[in-house]
């Protein structure tokens, strides 16, 4: 059950994504910045794809990201919420998969029976909740040996942070990057088997992103980024992590 202040936070993310997509627009200033973590992005999706196979799938605040077309044809049966009405009402419209069923439902708070699925993931939607009453929810849903994968910001670069705070209105009030104590709080309720990082010296390419040059200084950096991220110190800096959590 949602306490009062949970429900407040639901209300405001309904309004705020429900007013995002009723623009059907994208949000240019900040997805310019998404280059710098492509390969992260890709490795998530690859991820999952693997993982889903012949398995009772949960997307976990889907958005619009028309995940269900990749999913459709190799998960047994895909289940997708979102808390944007407009979104799933746009997502529904284009779904024709008998294995696929979009709903409107609040993550921390889902009507799904227990022990529903073998792999619940999500991209860039923990931020947005309770940690520990997500983490909760999606280690009651799951299976047990059942995987979840995230794909989440995080929040210790004190350059991003100050970007983020330039920028209030790209985001909503309650969303958090996730910090170290946030990993913790999901340590209570599942087991992180990884955590992988990604988006430091890539950030610098982003303006030759499209150029000449720029794969190249992606790739250079990335390299450059992998051996810093083996410093403990060093990759709480990053700008993405995706992690692999089982139950």
């Amino acid at each position: 059950m949602l306490n009062s202040q949970n429900e407040e936070r639901v209300a405001r993310e309904r309004d705020f994504h429900n007013d995002r997509f009723a623009e059907d627009g994208s949000r240019a200033q900040q997805a310019k910045y998404y280059w710098a973590v492509r390969d992260g992005s890709s490795e998530f999706k690859q991820v999952c794809r693997e993982l889903a196979r012949d398995k009772d799938v949960l997307e976990y605040g889907c958005g619009d990201t028309r995940n269900f077309l990749t999913f459709a044809p190799i998960a047994k049966s895909l289940q997708a919420i979102d808390i944007s009405d407009a979104a799933i009402e746009r997502m529904s419209a284009e779904n024709t998969h008998d294995n696929v069923h979009l709903h409107v439902m609040d993550a921390m708070n889902m009507t799904f029976a227990d022990e529903s699925f073998d792999l619940v993931f999500g991209s860039g939607i923990i931020h947005h909740l309770d940690t520990d009453t997500a983490a909760r929810e999606v280690s009651r849903v799951l299976r047990p040996g059942g995987k979840a994968v995230f794909w989440e910001p995080l929040g210790r670069n004190p350059v991003i942070n100050l970007y983020r705070r330039l920028t209030p209105s790209a985001r909503t009030p309650d969303e958090h990057p996730l910090l170290p104590t946030d990993f913790e709080t999901i340590r209570r309720h599942l087991d992180i088997v990884d955590i992988r990082y990604y988006g430091l010296t890539t950030l610098a390419a982003v303006p030759l992103r499209g150029r000449k040059f720029g794969d190249a200084s992606f790739k250079v950096t990335r390299r450059l980024d992998k051996a810093l991220f083996a410093a403990p110190s060093i990759r709480h800096l990053a700008w993405f992590s995706m992690f692999i959590a089982a139950k």
